[in-house]
C-alpha cells in the first residue's frame, strides 16, 4: 500500500502506524502479533510530599539568595528552580514493572528465566540487606524514603550480578508477582 499524506501534509503518529500494521496480514495468513498480555504488577517509586515541599522551599530560597531586593527576578528565578526540581523528580522516579516475561526496574531489564527466589524485606531484615548484608556485585535502585525492599537472586550463570535489590513501597505484592514471599528469618545481630 503506498504512503498517502494525510489531509494535514504530515505524516501518521508512529503509535498510529504501528496499530495498522498489527492489522495487517501476513504472508502466512497471520493476522500479526498477539496482544500483548497485562503486566501483572505496575509500581512507579514517586518522591513523597515532603521531600517536595523542602524542595520548593529551597526554590524560594535560591531565588532570594540571587536577587534580594527585586521581587519580580526572584519570583522568575524561583519558578524557573520549581519547574527544574519538577522535571528531575518525574523524570528520575523509577518504575518496576512486572510482566509474565520480564522484571523491570527503572531503566534496567531482566527476563523472568533467569530470576531465582524473590523475597521482600522491611524493617529490620531491610535496614540489613541494604547495609551489612549487601554484596557490592548486586544490582542496586535504592530511595532513600522507601524502607522495604524485595531482593532477587539472579541464575543466569554468564552475569556476575548475584542479585538484583530494590526499593519498593509493597514487597508482598512484588515478591508474590515473582512468586516469592516475604521473609520470616531473625535479621542478624550487630
Amino acid at each position: 500500500m503506498p504512503y498517502r499524506p494525510r489531509a494535514g501534509g504530515g505524516r501518521a503518529p508512529l503509535y498510529r502506524l504501528a496499530a495498522t500494521m498489527e492489522g495487517m496480514s501476513s504472508p502466512s495468513g497471520d493476522q500479526g502479533a498477539a496482544p500483548a498480555t497485562p503486566a501483572p504488577y505496575i509500581e512507579k517509586l514517586r518522591a513523597p510530599w515532603w521531600l517536595w515541599l523542602v524542595s520548593y522551599a529551597l526554590c524560594v530560597a535560591v531565588g532570594l539568595a540571587l536577587s534580594p531586593t527585586n521581587a519580580l527576578l526572584c519570583t522568575v528565578i524561583s519558578v524557573v528552580a520549581a519547574i527544574i526540581v519538577t522535571v528531575l523528580f518525574v523524570a528520575s522516579a523509577p518504575s518496576i514493572i512486572i510482566t509474565q516475561d520480564t522484571l523491570q526496574v527503572g531503566r534496567a531489564r531482566i527476563e523472568r528465566r533467569f530470576l531465582g527466589e524473590a523475597t521482600g524485606f522491611a524493617g529490620d531484615g531491610a535496614r540489613y540487606e541494604r547495609g551489612r548484608g549487601l554484596n557490592g556485585l548486586a544490582f542496586m535502585s535504592f530511595r532513600g524514603w522507601i524502607d522495604p525492599v524485595v531482593k532477587v537472586i539472579i541464575e543466569d550463570p554468564n552475569d556476575s550480578t548475584p542479585y538484583w535489590i530494590f526499593s519498593t513501597k509493597h514487597p508482598e505484592r512484588v515478591s508474590a508477582a515473582l512468586g516469592g514471599a516475604m521473609s520470616t528469618q531473625d535479621v542478624p545481630s550487630l
